[in-house]
């Protein structure tokens, strides 16, 4: 009975093991995420920094702003603003070029997109994008968490813009995005 009693205990106790190691990846998990989206909103206000200091292009409506941006890799720009003059929309180039770059290296699968709002034409969205590490409870609540951003950017009038993403959605769906609006 005794021995009984010994191994009843020893599955209580590797149940209990087994449920804190669960714990523990999902806040680890948590912490990472956390630790990516605060990367995301720097790099974004890395961007509205830039745009506001190019005074060249600081007052051009925002659909004709040298900023806006698709995904993918940045145009190619064949001037270095870090050596010499440049003009704005060289330097507009030149900052998207760093800016993708940076995306790309701080964050996994990090892309960024520049767009023109359609109901204001001073204002521009910075939008961020990555890959999050997830665990299976978080795939579900990453999903609808998407569907609720997607609600919130066409209520802000900036869903339908040409060439924002895949399908003419905003943020991919493997990926969680972070959207600024500013106005330069």
């Amino acid at each position: 009975m005794s021995l009984i009693e010994a191994l009843v205990a020893l599955l209580v106790l590797a149940l209990g093991v087994m449920g804190m190691a669960a714990v523990q990846t999902r806040a680890l998990t948590a912490a990472r995420n956390t630790n990516l989206r605060a990367v995301a909103i720097q790099a974004a206000e890395d961007l509205q920094d830039r745009i506001q200091a190019n005074s060249d292009v600081r007052n051009i409506p925002a659909l004709g702003n040298p900023y806006v941006t698709t995904w993918g890799p940045p145009p190619a720009t064949g001037t270095d603003c870090s050596f010499g003059p440049c003009s704005g929309p060289q330097l507009a180039a030149f900052d998207l070029m760093q800016w993708k770059k940076a995306l790309a290296r701080a964050l996994p699968a990090g892309d960024g997109l520049v767009l023109a709002s359609t109901k204001d034409s001073t204002q521009l969205g910075i939008l961020v994008g990555w890959t999050e590490a997830t665990t299976k409870n978080q795939a579900q609540a990453g999903k609808e968490e998407a569907a609720l951003f997607r609600q919130a950017v066409a209520v802000r009038g900036a869903a339908d813009q040409p060439g924002a993403g895949v399908s003419g959605e905003l943020c991919p769906d493997t990926s969680t995005c972070h959207l600024i609006f500013i106005r330069p």
